[in-house]
């Protein structure tokens, strides 16, 4: 017999959303071609109704922006050996959030993850 999902479940710290196959599918492609991707789902009137969407196209393009920074200055002051360490970390984050996203866990990174559910809300609220 086949399960029913409810909106909300919780399985450890993550959330299981009962989102369907397309805004799963849009959240991974804002992790994967952040912060380009993200940026067309924040501005796109189609996309701007859907909190989950929203939510991890907000976070990836935080994400983006973070990790470019943090990589700059720490590669500044290593000199470029910092590229050793930052790029592993920075990669395994970048397809651990395209995976949560397509699973449709809501998985909030530190620090970044409260603010874009709190700007995810925002944008869901405004074009309604």
């Amino acid at each position: 017999m086949a399960e029913v999902i409810k909106a909300e479940e919780k399985l450890g710290e993550a959330r299981v959303l009962n989102t369907d196959s397309n805004a799963k599918l849009m959240a991974a492609l804002a992790w994967l071609f952040a912060p380009v991707s993200s940026l067309i789902f924040i501005l796109v009137d189609t996309y701007k109704k859907d909190e989950y969407i929203q939510f991890y196209a907000w976070q990836s393009l935080a994400y983006s922006v973070a990790s470019f920074v943090i990589s700059m200055v720490i590669n500044t002051i290593t000199l470029g050996f910092g590229v050793c360490i930052t790029t592993p970390v920075m990669l395994v984050l970048w397809i651990l959030g395209a995976y949560k996203a397509f699973q449709g866990e809501k998985w909030k990174l530190p620090y970044v993850g409260d603010w874009a559910a709190q700007q995810a809300e925002k944008t869901v609220s405004s074009a309604k």
